[in-house]
C-alpha cells in the first residue's frame, strides 16, 4: 500500500512538474515575440494579387517611415505612421511572381534611425501526396 501512495505521490510531483514548465515557456514564447521590432509575414494572396502584412511590435508610442521599393529601387509606396503595435496589410500590384521578387520593405524609426529592411524572394515546390488507404 505504501509502494503505490508512493507511485502516486511521485506522478503528482511529475505532473506538476510539467505543467509548471508548459505555463513558462509559453509565457517566454510570449515575451520573446515582443522583442522583435517589427516582421514582414505573406498573407496569400487576394484577386490573384500578393498580400504582406507587417506588424511593428512596439509598446510605446513611435513614429515609423514605412517605404516599398521594387528590385530596381524605384519607390512603390511610402507611408508615416504613428501609435503602438501597428499592423498594416499591402496588396502588390503584380500578378506575376517574377514582378515582386526583390522587392523590399524598409521600416525606419523616426526617433533612432534605425532601418530594417525585408527583401521579399519566392520559390515554387511542387509536393505530390500518394496516400493509400485499405478497403
Amino acid at each position: 500500500m505504501k509502494k503505490v501512495m508512493s507511485n502516486y505521490k511521485m506522478a503528482a510531483m511529475a505532473l506538476a512538474t510539467v505543467i509548471t514548465l508548459g505555463v513558462n515557456n509559453t509565457s517566454f514564447a510570449a515575451d520573446k515575440k515582443s522583442d522583435v521590432p517589427s516582421e514582414l509575414k505573406f498573407v496569400g494572396k487576394s484577386e490573384s494579387l500578393p498580400v504582406f502584412q507587417l506588424n511593428l511590435n512596439n509598446s510605446v508610442s513611435g513614429e515609423y517611415v514605412i517605404t516599398i521599393k521594387e528590385a530596381s529601387g524605384n519607390v512603390l509606396y511610402t507611408e508615416k505612421v504613428s501609435g503602438e503595435n501597428i499592423s498594416k496589410r499591402f496588396k502588390l500590384d503584380a500578378a506575376d511572381a517574377e514582378i515582386f521578387t526583390g522587392t523590399t520593405f524598409e521600416v525606419t524609426n523616426k526617433v533612432t534611425n534605425q532601418t530594417t529592411v525585408y527583401k521579399v524572394s519566392n520559390s515554387t515546390k511542387v509536393v505530390e501526396d500518394v496516400v493509400i488507404a485499405k478497403l
